[in-house]
């Protein structure tokens, strides 16, 4: 299983399958997978293989999916990755026959009172659930809806080991059961957001009282419910198109010295963990054994894509980028979704003012996702330049 390093045992049961869920609209496909972590060369194989003008690859960001990001959040289970692929593959050619004429709708709800700032757990936060629904346009039929939170699917433990989507589940089973039509979940900008609990409360293999498969029951159910009675907005519609910009990020420019000491402090906290600590400090020594400064030279490069569909866009970004690098991109489009865990997940983006704080996001993450350094400062602010720019262009058509 993917997403918790203190976990090391293998799933137990599914307690819901994994899925692959596909949306076609035009020439451009969305597909979401019930996953931690893909790596952008197993969303590009996908791309390539299905022969679309742009698909965008989406993992939901469950911590309680199976491990097949090549590496990255856990382990690699290679018969489950190419299951995965070959579904998105016949997901997205199935979907594309099916293609109809749809009239569209959107929908923005807050007050959910879902979302937390993991970071600064005194904070209140209050970002929206938004949602496009495509509908038939001769019978009004639902066709397909696609939705977008900005939290961390973590309610659900290392402790778990059965297979789930965690509260994502609840979400788009009240969605489907609503409309009968199927429902895709993005993740949104969710870098610095989970359900209540610090990031740091994962490194443990204690059971805490409120991560269970009943709270995630009741979270995913209320957004639902979100949806169930928000106003939804029909659009003007037309053709999808989907722009995008290449981005490349470097790393940190953290030193051999940098790497020995911390691999030093690890070392001697490792003598008196337990409960999960040990196994996570355990892994991070490891990663410094096998740290090398050649590593650095290369930079990490992946795509930001914004998805037109008229009144409303979708701009989809790589990675697991803060909040208010979302709500940045919001100010330009009122109208506007943005997606994190898009075409790669090579690790955290967190926003330049995150840095001096230091933290699991902005110094340790790296460990995990099997990558030398953390991202440079400034590297989500380079994302929302390429989302801003590609906005722009857009509202310039």
């Amino acid at each position: 299983m993917g997403g918790f390093v203190a976990r090391t045992q293998p799933s137990t049961g599914i307690h819901d399958p994994t899925t692959v869920r596909v949306v076609v609209l035009d020439d451009v496909a969305v597909v979401t997978v019930d996953v931690c972590v893909l790596h952008e060369q197993t969303c590009r194989d996908i791309e390539r293989a299905v022969g679309l003008g742009t698909v965008v690859v989406a993992a939901v960001h469950t911590h309680s999916g199976p491990a097949i990001g090549l590496g990255r959040a856990g382990g690699h289970e290679s018969a489950i990755h190419d299951a995965v692929v070959d579904a998105a593959v016949a997901g997205v050619r199935e979907a594309r026959q099916k293609r109809r004429s749809v009239e569209i709708s959107w929908a923005s709800v807050r007050g959910l009172g879902v979302a937390k700032a993991r970071r600064h757990l005194d904070r209140t936060i209050d970002p929206p659930l938004d949602a496009l629904r495509f509908s038939d346009a001769t019978t009004g039929e639902v066709v397909a809806t696609i939705t977008c939170y900005p939290c961390h699917p973590v309610v659900l433990d290392a402790t778990n080991t059965m297979i789930s989507a965690d509260y994502v589940d609840a979400l788009r089973r009240g969605v489907e059961d609503e409309t009968g039509a199927p429902c895709l979940a993005l993740t949104g900008a969710a870098g610095d957001v989970n359900t209540g609990h610090a990031p740091t409360a994962s490194f443990s293999t204690s059971p805490a009282s409120q991560r269970t498969f009943g709270r995630a029951q009741e979270l995913g159910t209320r957004l639902a419910h979100g949806l169930r009675v928000a106003a939804w907005t029909g659009l003007k519609a037309k053709g999808a198109m989907a722009r995008s910009l290449p981005v490349v990020l470097d790393y940190e420019p953290i030193t051999q010295p940098y790497v020995d000491s911390r691999r030093s402090k690890w070392e001697e906290r490792l003598a008196n963990a337990a409960n999960g600590e040990d196994v996570v400090l355990t892994s991070w020594i490891d990663w410094a054994r096998h740290w090398q400064p050649e590593q650095l030279a290369a930079p990490w490069q992946g795509r930001v894509v914004c998805i037109d569909l008229g009144e409303a866009a979708l701009v989809t970004l790589p990675g697991e980028p803060f909040l208010s690098l979302a709500e940045s991109l919001k100010d330009a489009a009122p109208l506007l979704m943005v997606a994190g865990y898009c075409d790669g997940v090579p690790g955290y983006l967190p926003t330049s003012d995150a840095y001096p704080e230091g933290g699991y996001e902005v110094e340790d993450a790296c460990m995990y996702y099997a990558m030398p350094a953390p991202f440079k400062r400034g590297s989500a602010e380079e994302l929302l330049r390429l989302g801003t720019s590609l906005i722009r262009e857009r509202d310039a058509d």
